[in-house]
């Protein structure tokens, strides 16, 4: 079979394009499956470990004490702060769980004992190792710069794998599977070069995956394309006043808790007519009176966000995002009038549009939430994520020529055919991804410019 001529030009694009895109992708690849390790290990393993004494409680014989109770008594502990949330336990063994926001606006866990509403003690939900891992995971702590740049680095991800494909395809000389087995009898450079590509072929998937869930979160392809055309409608509840606060202030600080549709969406105010009535009239519209009609909807796992002004509601809110549901598909959530008892919305998985359905599922997959083998499969993900890292690295060390330093040239040119279907690709990725796209022109606009000038300066030297 002839090739084109110019095959090894494009070979060569594709390689430098890889290169750049590498460069780029690498520090926040490492950084994101750290973070990533961290988060996904905290509920499960590091707060178990550094804080029992505040999450578990011995079970005694007697009842709780009722939950209004137990937020009396907290809101005489932090008689200066605004309660904003509260936990129910999830076995006999666990703590009820408030959340204070205290006068400096630092966001405090309070650990009570349900069976005597005792203050088993407290910390700072801001200023924990995972709220601190949850920042740096989305803004690298430079803020909405940070973002951009994660943003930037997710779409490059998608460059990275094709480009690698693009690479590897036309060499195989065997069949395609040989992309997913590494032959390990290979030594020094052609050992790294395939526990690298097998790697790589064997994380394609997971970290398309990943990076476009993670873009939803984004503030560009996220905040300003993908959520706004999915915010659940509130308007759907006909005649419920709606407040100039989204869903997202209910979020306790960097933490998101709100499910990704209902960010953007405005909440319903309290003090109106509408709505229905389900607590039983004469009733005190109260923690206990709220949290009761919750688990009537046999909602068992779920958090109270208490009215924070006097038109505010009691929102119950029963999501992955949250860690209340293993499954999206029974996320719930619940609005009610904190003066007439009345349910203002109630917000369920079948309500979203499809596209918030497939967040409402890619998203507890990203973050590990759907399960045991959901965790380990995110994690066995991040540390061969850390080792694709290490191995890229390894391999551009070992395959550059001896005192060259930072040499950028490829390789020998080999034939290499797909190369229009990987341009389409990468123009979709471009169109997509707004912020990737307009990178992609500007590397590919400076990238001509330096060649010529390159080319310019060595026909100046030879003559």
């Amino acid at each position: 079979m002839s090739h084109s001529p110019s095959q090894p030009a494009r070979y060569r694009a594709a390689w430098r394009w890889h290169m750049y895109a590498g460069i780029y992708v690498i520090p926040f690849m490492l950084m994101l499956s750290i973070t990533g390790l961290i988060m996904l290990l905290y509920q499960p393993v590091i707060a178990p470990a550094f804080h029992s004494n505040l999450l578990t409680v011995q079970p005694a014989n007697n009842e709780y004490v009722s939950w209004q109770q137990q937020l009396n008594r907290v809101k005489a502990e932090y008689p200066e702060a605004s309660i904003t949330q509260f936990r129910l336990p999830e076995s006999p063994s666990q703590s009820s769980h408030f959340t204070v926001k205290n006068t400096a606006g630092e966001n405090i866990n309070v650990y009570v004992n349900p069976y005597n509403s005792e203050i088993l003690g407290s910390n700072s939900k801001d200023q924990s190792l995972y709220a601190l891992a949850d920042e740096i995971h989305g803004t690298f702590l430079f803020g909405k710069t940070g973002d951009a740049l994660i943003e930037l680095a997710a779409g490059y991800t998608l460059v990275l794998i094709l480009t690698g494909l693009f690479m590897w395809w036309p060499r195989q000389q065997k069949h395609w599977y040989r992309l997913f087995l590494p032959q390990l009898n290979s030594k020094g450079r052609s050992l790294w070069k395939e526990l690298h590509v097998s790697t790589g072929a064997w994380l394609a998937v997971a970290l398309l995956f990943l990076s476009i869930t993670g873009l939803s979160w984004t503030g560009i392809w996220g905040a300003k394309i993908i959520q706004p055309w999915n915010t659940f409608p509130t308007g759907v509840f006909g005649g419920v006043p709606t407040s100039d606060k989204t869903h997202a202030s209910l979020n306790p600080g960097v933490i998101e808790e709100i499910p990704w549709n209902l960010e953007q969406a405005p909440l319903p105010l309290s003090g109106s007519h509408a709505g229905t009535q389900v607590t039983p009239p004469g009733t005190a519209v109260n923690l206990d009176s709220v949290t009761s009609f919750a688990k009537q909807l046999n909602m068992q796992s779920f958090r109270v966000n208490l009215p924070r002004d006097n038109d505010g509601v009691y929102s119950i809110v029963a999501a992955t995002m949250s860690k209340d549901r293993i499954s999206p598909v029974d996320d719930r959530t619940l609005h009610i009038d904190q003066y007439s008892g009345k349910l203002l919305m109630d917000i369920q998985f079948k309500d979203y549009s499809l596209i918030a359905k497939a967040m409402a599922v890619g998203i507890p997959l990203h973050m590990g939430l759907w399960g045991t083998a959901n965790l380990i499969l995110n994690i066995t993900i991040c540390v061969l994520t850390l080792f694709l890292c290490v191995s890229g690295i390894v391999l551009w060390w070992k395959r550059r020529p001896a005192q060259s330093g930072l040499n950028l040239n490829p390789p020998p040119a080999i034939s290499a055919s797909r190369w229009n279907t990987a341009f389409v690709i990468w123009t979709i990725i471009a169109v997509c991804f707004p912020l990737t796209g307009a990178s992609l022109i500007v590397i590919w606009l400076l990238e001509q410019l330096f060649s010529r000038l390159f080319k310019r300066t060595s026909k100046l030297q030879r003559s």
